[in-house]
């Protein structure tokens, strides 16, 4: 008879629980989508609206967009991109920031007033970058582009223990985004210095940071998206719409 091997055993054994796993978490991800997707159409239904919208459940809020268009001959996509395009411009104009990633939840027609409308899901910039900062932390600036507008991004993580006051660091960063704007737009030369000093007779150690910048050029404009503790960091996240050329 022939005789397993017990390290090919294990190597199954491995990738089966790992594909379980994976189906258990798809299985898990599209239940909660589809939970969301029937919550919103209910709220629609029993109060129906035209435009953005905020709609909060559980602690969780829903950035929703709701279009309705007469039926027409276009085509499907074309009504989908029509569609799309009002609900960026509805969402611009009632949400306090922007929005930059919008997903077709469904869509309810109407026979007798022959029109279909198209329910959106906006997703806020702050909780794109939140995203993908979770995912690898990082400081810098990014240009996040998105359907109508780009936008400029800086983030900045200020350790919160070397200051003294919240003022003090809301300041601190709004120069260090400053820095990274000018950085990227117009080429500005930065150093920064750490200087410690330290007490001969305690031993006690303080550090104090001198930022020095020389720039060709100056970015305005630039607005607080965000701001949250992580850790023993604060991370701020700065933002200036950019037009689309």
């Amino acid at each position: 008879m022939k005789q397993t091997n017990p390290f090919l055993n294990k190597v199954f054994l491995i990738i089966a629980l790992c594909l379980l796993s994976k189906m258990s978490f798809t299985q898990s991800f599209n239940d909660e989508k589809t939970s969301m997707i029937n919550y919103i159409k209910r709220m629609y239904n029993s109060s129906p609206f035209e435009g953005a919208k905020l709609i909060e459940a559980n602690e969780i809020s829903y950035h929703i967009a709701a279009i309705s268009l007469y039926l027409q001959k276009n085509s499907l996509e074309e009504n989908n991109i029509l569609a799309e395009r009002k609900a960026q411009e509805a969402a611009k104009i009632t949400f306090a920031e922007p929005c930059i990633q919008f997903e077709i939840l469904a869509t309810i027609s109407d026979d007798i007033k022959k029109t279909t409308t198209y329910l959106f899901s906006c997703t806020p910039l702050s909780e794109f970058i939140k995203g993908v900062y979770k995912k690898q932390t990082f400081d810098g600036a990014k240009i996040i582009a998105a359907p109508s507008n780009n936008y400029f991004v800086s983030v900045v993580s200020i350790d919160t223990q070397k200051y003294t006051s919240e003022s003090l660091m809301d300041r601190v960063a709004l120069i260090k985004a400053k820095q990274q704007a000018n950085s990227l737009f117009n080429g500005s030369v930065i150093n920064s210095d750490l200087v410690i000093q330290t007490d001969g007779k305690t031993g006690n150690i303080a550090s104090t940071e001198i930022i020095r910048e020389q720039s060709v050029g100056f970015v305005d404009g630039l607005e607080t998206l965000s701001k949250y503790t992580l850790n023993d960091k604060k991370v701020y996240i700065f933002y200036r719409e950019l037009s689309k050329q």
